[in-house]
């Protein structure tokens, strides 16, 4: 009960310590504000236990509202010291629909203090830890240090977040959507090493673990490599890796050859493999994820600074599943898409046009998208836009068209004030597959969404100077 009170009472913690700051010497704040909201329709579909089948319900529409604050505080008497937080208020505005994630009203995605110095770094706090591995939340310490100047060396640990959920690991939140998650917390510990022997090559290599915070066992442990470097000006190589040591197993992996031909042509090819990589404490691996490995190749081709042509293709081989579950359909082993887009500008108008088709797995998908643009000066802009896209056989559910209309509407003022706005009405071709009991109703729906984003506070560009 007392672990529970402490987690709840973290993000107010981190907001208490910001706001005690203010009246520290030479205290200077710059707050980043961004207000989303969002209008959505939808048609739920419930399950009827009584007729055996799923039945359509009324339209229904979410108004999700969401509010971050990016807060950086400095000037506290101690040259490198510095508190940052990113803090998301969640609400809705009379929505019918519960929307994912809006009972929780409140989160810190990060809160810590740092002390930079010319040769290490210190962080304590709610962090976020992006590398090769993806990404992972934690409340700790990271400490990097640069015994060289193109060398940095980095090693973080603390209590672990769930991934793409910034709570412990044994959350009550979660726990009630997973009865089989372990009772306990976990622990996050890590180490990297980057390398930067030019201004135009870089290599890294980075080892994570992850176990319960009772020791009785991993939830995970994996590391990986990745790199680039540029080769005599217009060749750059890049490529990546992890590898699952908990299960002995490689994860994804990535290579890429790039060869830009001055400014007109750029050529692209790439090789890939993809392999989930699951925790030990979940049951989905039982299931055998199906692997795959593929290939893409892009050209892009650039005549001039009003005009750019590319087009891709791309193929991915998946792999026969490890074990056999009913829950694995037999789907078509090899994918191809093809992309291509064009992007031209004549003077303050902009059209640009993409068209992608993918074929063989679980059926075909085709779709486009166009916009025009008008820029008539700087900071503002609107435009409009269309998109259509088929499915046909896809995972043997349905055949339809989609067609969308809509526009977009951004305006800055005073560099610190901007305003952003879209909306897209979706109309759906009726589906002559559908159950004579769905092809009737209407799947027409509207979304749209404005964004508010302010800055205000110090200008870290003047020293304690406001604006």
């Amino acid at each position: 009960m007392k672990r529970l009170a402490l987690t709840r009472a973290a993000p107010a913690l981190a907001l208490g310590l910001l706001a005690a700051a203010g009246p520290l010497t030479a205290q200077s704040v710059r707050i980043h504000s961004t207000t989303t909201m969002r209008y959505v329709e939808l048609r739920p579909i419930l399950y009827n236990a009584d007729s055996n089948q799923y039945d359509p319900q009324a339209v229904q529409a979410a108004a999700p509202v969401t509010q971050d604050f990016e807060v950086n505080a400095w000037g506290f008497g101690v040259d490198g010291l510095r508190a940052y937080g990113l803090f998301r208020f969640r609400g809705s505005l009379g929505s019918e629909l519960v929307w994912p994630r809006y009972g929780d009203h409140f989160d810190a995605l990060a809160a810590y203090l740092e002390y930079a110095h010319a040769d290490y770094r210190l962080r304590l706090g709610r962090q976020q830890k992006a590398s090769a591995l993806g990404w992972y939340g934690f409340d700790g310490l990271d400490a990097s240090w640069r015994p060289l100047a193109h060398l940095r060396i980095e090693g973080y640990g603390g209590r672990g977040l769930a991934r793409g959920y910034d709570e412990p690991f044994n959350s009550k939140a979660l726990t009630a959507l997973d009865p089989l998650l372990p009772e306990t917390g976990t622990y996050l510990l890590g180490a990297s090493v980057v390398a930067t022997p030019s201004a135009t090559s870089t290599f890294s290599a980075i080892y994570q673990r992850e176990i319960l915070n009772n020791r009785a066992g991993v939830v995970s442990e994996r590391a990986a490599l990745d790199g680039s470097v540029v080769l005599e000006r217009f060749v750059t190589l890049a490529g990546s890796a992890d590898f699952d040591l908990a299960t002995n197993e490689w994860g994804k992996g990535r290579g890429s050859a790039t060869f830009q031909f001055g400014r007109a042509l750029m050529l692209r090819g790439e090789i890939f493999r993809y392999r989930p990589t699951l925790d030990l404490t979940t049951i989905w691996g039982v299931f055998g994820p199906q692997s795959h490995w593929g290939y893409t190749g892009t050209l892009q081709i650039t005549p001039g600074r009003s005009f750019a042509l590319w087009g891709s293709y791309t193929q991915r081989q998946y792999q026969a599943p490890d074990t056999t579950s009913p829950l694995v359909l037999a789907l078509p082993d090899r994918e191809q898409e093809v992309a291509a887009g064009l992007r031209t500008r004549l003077g303050p108008v902009q059209l640009d046009g993409t068209y992608r088709l993918q074929l063989e797995y679980g059926g075909d998908q085709s779709g486009g998208d166009a916009s025009l643009s008008l820029a008539p000066s700087r900071g503002w802009r609107v435009g409009v836009k269309a998109t259509a896209f088929q499915n046909d056989g896809e995972f043997r559910v349905a055949n339809g068209t989609v067609y969308g209309a809509g526009f977009d509407v951004q305006v800055r003022v005073a560099d610190r004030f901007e305003i952003k706005a879209d909306a897209m009405r979706f109309m759906q071709r009726k589906q002559e597959s559908l159950p004579a009991t769905l092809t009737g109703l209407d799947w027409n729906q509207t979304r749209a969404t404005v964004s508010l984003d302010w800055t205000f506070g110090t200008n870290p560009d003047r020293q304690g100077g406001s604006r």
